[in-house]
């Protein structure tokens, strides 16, 4: 099946769900010195915000969580949820190998006014599916809702069953999922088992797929690219509600480019970093990555920084050639 479907293929996204439409899982700004950057933080939210998005996530792979000190983390959490100001729905990973450090990490976000807690699996062990289902129920059964499950197997090696999404997901704390293995078969099983419902959302974290998962019946996308341009991310989803599926597609050929100049050649980490180097390029935040990841050096970085200028001077080339013709 090629990604542009047939109209009729076209399954319309639950917009009234908490999880729905583009959610950009942000980076965390960071210091020099490997402090929390605050008025980058909130420009970030700004340029997010201004994007049209409807959510803004926290903690999550692209905001290197699993390299944040407690007492950082909550603070991010603190000034994400000021700078929203109910703007838009916020989520933060509560993901830790302890899970005693998850239940007060949960308890804590709700506290400082989270909407939707996020919750991976544990990385040390690996475990099978009965373990995976007894751990998540353990978490549930301490933590407070909503919370949405998070399957990501690049960073903790093995892959949520789909089986048990299926179980967890009647549980009435679990809000949806969050899957980005880059595995379509999956998502083609997932959105046949779960998709449609009220009570649950789906949504696709390849970016690469974006428009390919909604046209299957996701709910939303969480696109890191985002973090760069969040309106072109945006009116991606937005054509695909309105039914123009050859804009959307367009508006995915545009991220496609740029997620090739950010990660053709790199690793998850260094493509952060890369990231983080473009968006030096609109002012919002610094280089800096806390360790284990390592910053691009600055020949890479002005590298990124170049490819990214022109990437927008083509874009906006294209622009100005539609309203001539």
């Amino acid at each position: 099946m090629n990604r542009v479907e047939s109209m009729e293929a076209i399954t319309q996204p639950q917009i009234s769900k908490q999880g729905s439409g583009i959610v950009v899982p942000m980076v965390t700004p960071f210091t020099r010195d490997g402090d929390l950057d605050e008025p980058a933080v909130r420009r970030v939210v700004d340029h997010l915000l201004a994007g049209g998005v409807s959510g803004i996530f926290v903690l999550g792979t692209t905001g290197e969580d699993a390299s944040m000190p407690a007492p950082m983390r909550a603070r991010l959490v603190a000034v994400t949820v000021e700078q929203v100001d109910c703007r838009a729905t916020t989520y933060a990973g509560i993901s830790h190998n302890c899970l005693a450090e998850s239940v007060a990490a949960a308890a804590e976000y709700r506290r400082l006014g989270i909407d939707v807690l996020v919750a991976r699996l544990p990385t040390y062990f690996a475990l099978g599916g009965e373990e995976q289902q007894a751990y998540f129920e353990a978490l549930l059964e301490q933590t407070p809702g909503p919370l949405m499950l998070y399957n990501i197997s690049s960073t903790t090696h093995m892959a949520v069953p789909i089986p048990v999404v299926e179980v967890l997901s009647r549980h009435p704390k679990v809000v949806g999922l969050k899957d980005s293995d880059a595995d379509l078969p999956r998502l083609e099983e997932l959105v046949r088992r779960l998709g449609g419902r009220p009570d649950f959302s789906l949504l696709c974290g390849v970016t690469a797929w974006s428009t390919r998962a909604l046209v299957l019946g996701a709910d939303g996308c969480v696109p890191s690219t985002a973090n760069l341009v969040p309106e072109v991310c945006q009116r991606l989803y937005e054509c695909f509600c309105q039914g123009d599926l050859a804009a959307a597609e367009a508006c995915q050929c545009e991220l496609d480019e740029l997620g090739s100049l950010l990660r053709t050649g790199q690793s998850l980490g260094q493509s952060i970093g890369s990231l983080k180097a473009a968006m030096g390029v609109l002012g919002l935040c610094g280089p800096a990555v806390l360790p284990p990841l390592v910053a691009r050096s600055p020949t890479q970085q002005e590298a990124v920084r170049a490819a990214f200028r022109r990437w927008q001077a083509e874009r906006d080339r294209h622009a100005t050639d539609g309203i001539i013709q």
